[in-house]
């Protein structure tokens, strides 16, 4: 057993993403002693940084975090082009080196520790937790009684306490320099990214093109389809979580968010919002020392949402263009927007009354 301990905390976090952060920034508001660990504070993950514009009011953030602000974007399949009014629901575009420093920093300012350190293991007793961390200069020990798994979706600690990866998808993206636009593009079928979706939109003061690759044809697609504009930009690659209803929230007074447990929106691949939405309830069952009800708020936020968004659309060409022949309907199109946003439950493609896809599919 470890005698000594350098630090002692109610909640040590490792990973100082949008999740960890936001966490730590609210257990410390709520005076709970917390202990946030990231362990490289440059580190600038491959990122498109669409989030919500709601949530620079949600959660107290300032505005000039947001680099440019979209209200349209363009779904595009082989045979159609239609444009979407996101005025009413913006996404802003973020930066998430500095995005993810700003987070980080907000956290520190109200009180949370904060330390540059890589996450070794752990020891689980009874009534707390002794994790090895490595700093620049020396091993330290750290006696918790929560460990928080938000280290993203390779997390180390994941694969410690579940044994297991989370569900991940590959994509390839490339950043094209002087390319100034105000809105998003979304290509789907088998011409573009086949099962998934292809993307142009901004970032930052570049142009970011990318797609979710689901098979080893899905990269020479994409490169083709790059090339017809951007030949002379290297393709990186990268993984993001794929969210499959596998429900681990808590484990060996070990908790699991954001990336690290495939919160993302299923379709959009919306994570940044999600990781962070998810942080503020984890943070209230610790504050009610209630480690299952995190699991139960989020279900009752999210599931149905999560579930309702299964790529119904992006089997193959045919459903891609039945999806855009439903968005040219502004009435499905307000709904989907609402719902997206929040303010309405799901309701089933199923209960689109047959007389209207009979008149959409007419159009």
């Amino acid at each position: 057993m470890q005698n000594h301990f350098d630090f002692t905390t109610n909640t040590l976090i490792i990973g100082a993403g949008p999740a960890g952060s936001t966490l730590a920034r609210k257990l410390a508001k709520n005076k709970i002693n917390t202990i946030l660990i990231e362990k490289n504070f440059s580190f600038d993950k491959p990122c498109g940084g669409g989030i919500k514009s709601i949530a620079f009011e949600e959660f107290d953030l300032p505005k000039d975090l947001e680099t440019k602000q979209i209200t349209k974007f363009n779904l595009i399949t082989k045979k159609q082009n239609i444009p979407i009014d996101l005025s009413k629901t913006p996404i802003s575009i973020v930066l998430r080196k500095e995005f993810d420093q700003k987070l980080r920093q907000l956290a520190q300012n109200d009180g949370a520790t904060l330390l540059e350190a890589k996450y070794i293991n752990s020891v689980f007793y009874d009534n707390y937790i002794i994790s090895k961390i490595q700093t620049k200069e020396k091993i330290i020990f750290i006696k918790s009684i929560y460990l928080v798994a938000a280290d993203g979706v390779k997390s180390t600690l994941r694969k410690e306490v579940l044994k297991n990866d989370t569900h991940s998808l590959l994509t390839n993206y490339s950043l094209i320099d002087n390319k100034n636009i105000d809105y998003c593009d979304f290509y789907f079928g088998n011409k573009f990214a086949p099962n998934e979706y292809a993307w142009v939109f901004p970032h930052g003061d570049k142009l970011s093109i990318g797609s979710i690759l689901k098979n080893n044809n899905s990269k020479k697609i994409f490169e083709e389809f790059k090339n017809k504009s951007y030949k002379d930009k290297k393709t990186k690659g990268y993984f993001i979580p794929s969210w499959n209803n596998e429900k681990v929230f808590y484990k060996n007074k070990t908790f699991f968010v954001g990336d690290c447990t495939g919160q993302i929106l299923p379709f959009t691949y919306e994570g940044i919002y999600f990781a962070m939405k998810s942080a503020h309830i984890l943070a209230d069952a610790i504050i009610q020392k209630d480690p299952y009800l995190y699991e139960k708020k989020w279900n009752e936020a999210y599931l149905k949402k999560f579930k309702f968004l299964q790529k119904i659309f992006l089997y193959n060409d045919f459903s891609a263009d039945f999806m855009l022949k439903l968005f040219k309907n502004k009435k499905i199109q307000e709904k989907s927007l609402a719902y997206w946003e929040g303010s309405l439950k799901p309701i089933s493609v199923y209960k689109i009354p047959f007389k209207l896809f009979k008149y959409i599919f007419k159009k």
